[in-house]
């Protein structure tokens, strides 16, 4: 491909292609009733949140690791850790469903299992820095499932259970297909090992595992476990309206995650290591602008989603401190390990768990959009505090 076409397609910028898709799929969603959807995002929060709780942040620890480490460990010891996240991914799905009251418990954990297997094998790709191919595969996700959705609003079929089953289908097919490429290059470029992983790399790997998965397992519950109390207290039409707010509000956290995922990858280097948060969060706010004008417009066009735009405004704060955290957070990992990072997880999950049960029974999505924002800026300010402990000559520049 020229170089001129090549600057077109940027990590960055198919990256954004892929959210885009996300958001088609999501604006088809709106054909359904609100209840409706409101089946479809429980359904879809609770795998999330599943393979987050249940895959001991593999993806992440995958990420992490020093370079040469996976094929040092050997597939035997990767597979196994890989079927033991899907196990567990599988029971926190259904024990999330059965909380949120609403949603397949059988979506649910199949798609907890594909959404592990598709991260973990992402994460091996991104280690190698194949950024392009990973986004192209979100990408192609995204895009299959707008065609689903399309297909199924054009034969009528407007339940909010079929259309799951249509997004767990379209998840289970990107996780096969990513799994097959990644294994195919492992096989070709497959190397040598004398012997098998010992005891004491065995409880290395468990302990830095457990270390962050304490951590990451803390800002999911923090960024979704508003999702399931909203199905539980408010019923599933607020979360349909709710959980669109939410997922228009994502994009504005792009450049943050392809920021935080450049950082991970380039965990070994000993040089600085610049923080260009106040670049992100400059780009970040337009966008997050710019989805709350769209949820106001589809309010106008379909009234049962009026309150969306409302949602997504009191989201506006907790979506940029987000953006901020997500790049923070990374640079402390890199900085200071997984302990540093756990412990800002945690509290900021303390905040929002306490949050969410006060203000979700009380005033609905309302309170969770509310409360949200809040452990969010908690979040945020937390992380960076912790980052100012951080060795000074590795951090180049403060945030503008």
């Amino acid at each position: 491909m020229p170089r001129q076409y090549r600057r077109l397609f940027t990590p960055e910028r198919i990256y954004m292609g892929a959210l885009g898709l996300s958001g088609c799929a999501a604006l088809v969603s709106v054909g359904l009733p609100p209840t409706e959807r409101g089946e479809l995002a429980a359904s879809i929060a609770s795998a999330t949140l599943g393979a987050a709780i249940g895959g001991l942040s593999v993806d992440t620890f995958l990420l992490s690791r020093p370079g040469g480490w996976v094929f040092g460990r050997g597939p035997r010891w990767i597979l196994s850790l890989l079927v033991g996240c899907l196990i567990l991914s599988a029971a926190a799905a259904t024990l999330l469903t059965a909380l949120a009251g609403i949603g397949s418990y059988w979506v649910g954990m199949g798609a907890a299992c594909a959404l592990t297997v598709f991260n973990a094998f992402a994460s091996l790709a991104l280690r190698i820095k194949k950024f392009l191919f990973v986004y192209s595969m979100r990408a192609l996700t995204g895009a299959t499932l707008v065609g689903a959705y399309a297909l199924l609003y054009a034969t009528d079929r407007r339940d909010g259970g079929t259309w799951s089953v249509a997004w767990f289908g379209v998840q289970s097919f990107a996780g096969i297909v990513l799994s097959a490429v990644v294994l195919s290059w492992a096989w070709r470029a497959r190397t040598a090992r004398t012997s098998g992983v010992t005891a004491a790399e065995f409880r290395t790997d468990l302990t830095a595992m457990g270390k962050l998965h304490i951590g990451v397992c803390a800002q999911m519950l923090t960024y979704r476990l508003d999702q399931i109390l909203v199905a539980r207290f408010a019923g599933s039409g607020p979360l349909g309206v709710y959980a669109l707010a939410v997922a228009a509000l994502e994009f504005a956290q792009a450049g943050a995650v392809v920021r935080a995922q450049r950082i991970l990858v380039d965990r070994d280097r000993e040089d600085t290591t610049p923080d260009r948060t106040g670049l992100i969060l400059r780009a970040a706010l337009p966008v997050a602008v710019a989805a709350v004008a769209g949820l106001g417009v589809l309010g106008f066009i379909r009234p049962e989603y009026n309150d969306a735009w409302l949602y997504g405004l009191l989201l506006i704060p907790g979506a940029m401190a987000v953006a901020a955290g997500k790049t923070w957070s990374a640079l402390l990992l890199k900085l200071r390990g997984e302990q540093a990072t756990t412990v800002v997880a945690l509290t900021a999950m303390c905040v929002a768990v306490a949050l969410y049960f006060v203000l979700i029974p009380a005033a609905g999505a309302y309170g969770a959009a509310v409360a949200s924002s809040g452990a969010y800026l908690v979040y945020a300010v937390r992380t960076r505090l912790s980052l100012r402990q951080a060795p000074a000559p590795l951090l180049t520049q403060r945030v503008m």
